[in-house]
């Protein structure tokens, strides 16, 4: 069971790479699907990006009634308690790394539940790869403790002061429903670290041919590159996938990611730098980013100064 998975900090562009590589006919894309068990429990509102509502969704509904079969029973309400219990807060950690080293039995129990649900995936999809950028690197280094999971696992990283313009731009105002506030650029830039040490530790954790690192700038500004070496690593063949313009092709099926940022609902994307920070982020946050984060921004091939 190969499971692709984009692990790093947010806003970095990991929906627009999960989209194309979706257009694959052999890859299944679920976007951030750690939040789906909790939408089935909590009955709260997520659309896939079919349109329909995640508990409606004839894709969903049968990779539902698919995971009840393998594991003999409703699991949701149970997993999604494993998966808070080791995955969804920072007290996590410790517990990944104290039961999955024992073979305690609720762990056990999680994974069980988890290689069950990528199961049912797979087989109501009929793919043989399923494509997850779920992000956060405690799912990722639970899933690497599945032994039927066959991990890919991609450290994807934005330079830093896009991601500080992505929280703080004025308009996402016009484009989200809910009240936006900016983040402060100190906030995002010790999340930024956080996030990029935990993926990079995680990543050490697994084999060397089954991680990859891969910088988001250097995906959007060539994307056939980027295309061709992870398919040659996944041993998929994902040429064909974007136009000469970077755009997607008219997908083959109807899209079942269900959660990431508005673009999974496009039915087209088109690949792009999103390089707008460098003519409106104001100087006092780029001084303050690279003051704290410099020295892990140059590691991944940034400049102070952009070219």
């Amino acid at each position: 069971m190969k499971l692709i998975y984009l692990m790093g900090a947010g806003h970095i562009g990991s929906t627009v790479i999960e989209v194309v590589l979706g257009g694959h006919p052999h890859l299944q894309s679920v976007g951030e699907v750690w939040k789906l068990p909790v939408a089935w429990v909590t009955g709260g509102e997520r659309t896939c990006a079919c349109g329909a509502p995640v508990q409606t969704c004839p894709f969903w509904q049968r990779v539902r009634s698919e995971w009840a079969g393998i594991v003999g029973s409703d699991a949701v309400a149970r997993y999604t308690e494993l998966r808070q219990h080791f995955e969804g807060s920072w007290a996590g950690w410790p517990r990944l790394l104290w039961k999955s080293r024992r073979s305690r039995s609720d762990f056990a129990e999680h994974v069980t539940k988890t290689e069950a649900f990528y199961e049912a995936i797979r087989r109501v999809g009929g793919k043989p790869v399923v494509v997850e950028s779920s992000l956060t690197p405690r799912r990722a280094y639970a899933l690497a403790m599945c032994p039927q999971i066959d991990l890919y696992l991609i450290h994807l990283v934005r330079d830093g002061r896009g991601v500080i313009w992505s929280l703080m731009n004025p308009a996402k105002r016009a484009l989200v429903k809910k009240a936006f506030k900016p983040t402060p650029s100190w906030r995002t830039t010790r999340y930024w670290i956080s996030a990029n040490l935990q993926s990079a530790w995680v990543a050490g954790r697994v084999r060397p041919e089954r991680r990859l690192f891969l910088r988001y700038e250097d995906f959007a500004q060539n994307p056939g590159a980027a295309l061709e070496r992870i398919g040659a690593w996944v041993g998929e063949d994902l040429s064909g996938l974007l136009s000469a313009e970077g755009a997607t092709q008219e997908p083959a099926a109807v899209r079942h990611t269900v959660g990431g940022n508005r673009v999974r609902m496009q039915r087209h994307v088109q690949v792009r730098a999103d390089l707008g920070w460098i003519e409106h982020l104001p100087g006092r946050d780029r001084r303050l980013f690279w003051a704290m984060a410099g020295w892990l921004a140059r590691r991944y091939g940034y400049a102070r100064t952009p070219s």
